[in-house]
């Protein structure tokens, strides 16, 4: 008797070892898998953003809605059979959304078709298990409302699995639309800023031009701040946007090559509130217009005049202002192509956010403002 005994629980352990073995394989072959894969495209969509959640609440219940044809009456058992599918879906759902959501970067590392795999299998666990326990208490409580526990096990499974791909689809294509959308208005945003610092180099090197044969020293100074100017430019070649702060920065820098050129006739006036300072704006979206205000306006006048220069908050935003004396002919003759540009990466930006306009009446004012 002992020795069957030991026979038996022998033979038990030696499956149990082979199992064990077996499955530390397919681990060991899954991981392998992840590894190979790690540096593969992101497949599954981030099911955390609020509207997707709320997506998905929507396409469950519209999944009911449709499933519940099958057995409509006017009944009122109907209604509770309904509310009962209502709630098993909704709790599948919600589930699932956690479940994706926390091991969303666990999937990532698979190939798509193993991670497909993985998530499928997992959804089909998932339904069919809070289909049979909704189903143990329909039948503890007696209230019949699910006629045969199988197969609507198998019917919400395969239906919350078809649900799932045809969301997981959907959310796959908005998302890789959207990296498409911003990928074309960052390049569009690199070219725009492109066009800016060649414009903001001839000008510094016209001013430059006119002051070496009156005044070297000041030219050989000008120069040193072009160079400055012009290392931050390309060291930040591949930034789009910047602080208000580092915006002012460059600002003060072309404004002090520009004083040494007109000297007694350009003044200007920087009113900043301090709190904007670390406000995210697109580089170079202040200085030209700083710029504009220099070439076509203070340049013509033989008195000169002062820039006022303000970036003040609002309660839906705030705004910036860049206004000067300025003479209508010298206006007329360019500056749109400037500002065109401006107007365009804000917008490309903030979008419907944003808002620009130009006033030349009394004197030449550019402004912007976001409203958040």
């Amino acid at each position: 008797m002992t020795t069957k005994l030991l026979g038996f629980f022998y033979k038990i352990h030696n499956k149990s070892t082979k199992t064990a073995y077996f499955l530390l394989n397919v681990l060991d072959y899954c991981n392998m898998k992840a590894k190979h894969n790690n540096n593969l495209q992101p497949w599954l969509a981030d099911f955390s953003d609020p509207m997707r959640i709320f997506t998905v609440i929507v396409v469950t219940e519209m999944m009911v809605l449709v499933y519940s044809l099958s057995f409509l009456s006017f009944e009122y058992g109907y209604l509770n059979r309904l509310a009962v599918l209502s709630l098993m879906a909704q709790l599948i759902a919600i589930s699932v959304v956690l479940l994706l959501t926390a091991l969303r970067n666990f999937f990532n590392r698979f190939h798509v078709s193993w991670g497909l795999g993985l998530v499928l299998l997992l959804t089909l666990v998932l339904a069919a298990a809070y289909t049979w326990l909704l189903a143990w208490i329909d039948q503890a409580l007696m209230f019949d409302l699910i006629d045969n526990n199988s197969l609507t096990a198998l019917k919400i499974s395969m239906a919350t699995a078809m649900t799932v791909l045809a969301l997981m689809r959907y959310f796959y294509v908005q998302e890789q639309w959207a990296q498409q959308i911003e990928a074309l208005a960052k390049a569009q945003m690199n070219a725009l800023q492109a066009r800016i610092k060649p414009h903001f180099l001839y000008n510094s090197l016209n001013s430059i031009a006119s002051l070496i044969p009156y005044d070297q020293v000041a030219a050989e100074k000008a120069v040193l701040n072009l160079s400055g100017l012009f290392r931050k430019a390309f060291s930040n070649h591949k930034k789009n946007m910047t602080t208000l702060a580092k915006e002012l920065e460059w600002i003060n820098e072309y404004l002090a090559i520009e004083k040494l050129r007109l000297m007694d006739r350009l003044s200007y006036e920087v009113d900043v509130e301090e709190e904007l300072l670390i406000q995210q704006v697109p580089l170079l979206s202040i200085q030209p217009l700083v710029e504009n205000a220099v070439v076509h306006g203070i340049s013509h006048l033989s008195e000169g005049g002062q820039i006022d220069i303000s970036v003040k908050k609002h309660d839906q935003g705030f705004r910036v202002k860049v206004s000067n004396p300025y003479l209508a002919d010298a206006v007329k003759s360019g500056s749109q192509t400037g500002l065109d540009n401006i107007r365009q990466r804000l917008q490309l930006y903030y979008g419907d956010k944003v808002k620009m306009f130009v006033n030349a009446e009394e004197e030449f004012v550019a402004v912007w403002e976001v409203m958040w």
